[in-house]
């Protein structure tokens, strides 16, 4: 990527390994926020929010809030991330370029094209406080995935209880193109609701956002009402799912379990359940986790219940050597109410793997290409073998365990274990000997042969 100049503020060479000081960033994105705002005020019904004067930056924090309320969005939550930002930070921002007249106008469409929109992306790229290029690919794979488990099927709502900062939802939109779906997102972090808005708004969604709150998608109430035609879920991770394995459950999410255990803080299967309970009949959610709940006897429980009900339409197992995955792997979900028969299990590992989609291996630049490749194997259910296969509810149900992960059910080849439990050094080195041992016993013949043939004996 080559370096990107936004007006002076964010001028970063994404090359090397930039990073910007969280306060810069976050205020940063305010100033963002306003600028755009402030250039498109008359297409979002802001034109008494802003003056002809500057911007006072003494009370830019403030006008960001009534501004955010204003387009409907969670006053609280923006009120807390903007408590966050340093005074002199926003002050800072808000002197650059950002904020001259005109500086961030964008005619037409505001979408995924506005510079604003790229800013924001590169906000994300430089200040993340994880592996920014692993989320993007989970993403990616993640929207292919759904839109191919979809096949063709019209999405006019979708969810993310566990939002972030909004990446798979603006990703989301970016690949299906056309109208936004109505948006519901929940976070139980202020910040994050706040940026997730300021993206989606940047980004062209004009849905409204009185469902983008900050909330616990796991308590009860969070999230108002059920039937969703499309669910994407990153299960929380990090301090976020130790904040989440806290939280009292609705009772509703855990319906259907039967008596059977659910492990308290397991915070993926308690996605997987929630995004289940979410969906209208017909609907698709892809849910990543870690790959644990596929196959840990704990869970067993949990996997049954989602069986049982039909819901598992594929498990798809991404290991952590891969570019694409966690570092302790991930694995990814999809979740349907249409009735599918039977459940796709696949490991992008081995043998057959390599052979179907080598590109995988490579790097990210061949993200999409192999996004391409997993939403089409998801939608034909293709059986590869060593690396995919379609397996009966009643087989899961029967097999000890009931494990979602090719491996149970069929056989894997794994090249670097098989290179691992290969012959030492040693014994390649007396083998060696024995075929130097060979060729030169077979040259002799060969020579003792030619010999009397030219001279025969008389």
């Amino acid at each position: 990527m080559e370096p990107m100049d936004l007006g002076g503020l964010l001028t970063v060479d994404t090359r090397r390994a930039a990073t910007l000081n969280q306060g810069d960033a976050d205020a940063a994105r305010i100033a963002l926020f306003l600028a755009y705002a402030r250039d498109n005020a008359q297409l979002l019904g802001l034109t008494d929010a802003f003056g002809s004067e500057p911007i006072d930056v003494a009370h830019a924090g403030k006008l960001a809030v009534r501004v955010a309320d204003g387009l409907g969005m969670d006053e609280r939550a923006f009120g807390k991330y903007v408590e966050t930002i340093a005074a002199k930070d926003l002050k800072r921002a808000l002197a650059s370029e950002y904020i001259n007249p005109g500086v961030l106008e964008v005619t037409g469409d505001p979408g995924s094209d506005g510079r604003v929109s790229r800013a924001l992306d590169l906000l994300e790229d430089i200040s993340s406080d994880r592996n920014h290029q692993i989320f993007l690919a989970e993403a990616e794979l993640a929207r292919s995935v759904l839109l191919g488990a979809r096949d063709g099927r019209p999405i006019h709502s979708v969810c993310d209880p566990t939002c972030g900062h909004g990446g798979l939802l603006v990703r989301f939109h970016r690949a299906a193109g056309g109208a936004w779906p109505v948006v519901t997102a929940t976070d139980t972090d202020a910040a994050s609701v706040a940026i997730t808005s300021m993206r989606l708004l940047v980004d062209g969604y004009r849905g409204g956002f009185e469902h983008v709150r900050q909330a616990d998608s796991f308590a009860v109430g969070s999230i108002p009402g059920v039937g969703f035609d499309a669910v994407l879920c990153e299960a929380p991770h990090g301090s976020a799912k130790r904040e989440a394995a806290r939280t009292e459950v609705d009772p509703r999410i855990l319906d259907g379990m039967d008596g059977r255990k659910w492990v308290k803080g397991d915070v993926e299967g308690l996605s997987l359940l929630r995004a289940a309970d979410l969906l209208a009949e017909g609907g698709t959610a892809v849910v990543i986790t870690a790959t644990g709940d596929s196959y840990a006897l704990p869970q067993v429980g949990l996997r049954q219940r989602l069986v049982e009900d039909g819901l598992v339409e594929a498990c798809i197992e991404i290991p952590r050597r891969l570019p694409y995955s966690w570092q302790t792997g991930l694995t990814m979900w999809v979740l349907s109410r249409r009735g599918v028969n039977g459940t796709l299990l696949a490991v992008l590992d081995g043998d057959g793997f390599q052979a179907e989609c080598p590109d995988f291996y490579s790097s990210l630049d061949s993200l999409e290409s192999s996004s391409r490749w997993l939403a089409d194997l998801v939608t034909s259910r293709r059986e590869v073998p060593f690396m995919s296969t379609v397996v009966s509810r009643e087989k899961i149900l029967e097999t000890p365990g009931s494990p979602l992960r090719f491996s149970g059910y069929a056989t894997s080849i794994d090249v670097a274990g098989r290179l691992r439990e290969g012959p030492s050094s040693d014994e390649i080195a007396a083998r060696h000997a024995e075929v130097l041992a060979e060729l030169a016993a077979a040259e002799k013949e060969l020579d003792e042969t030619f010999s009397r043939v030219v001279h025969p004996p008389r």
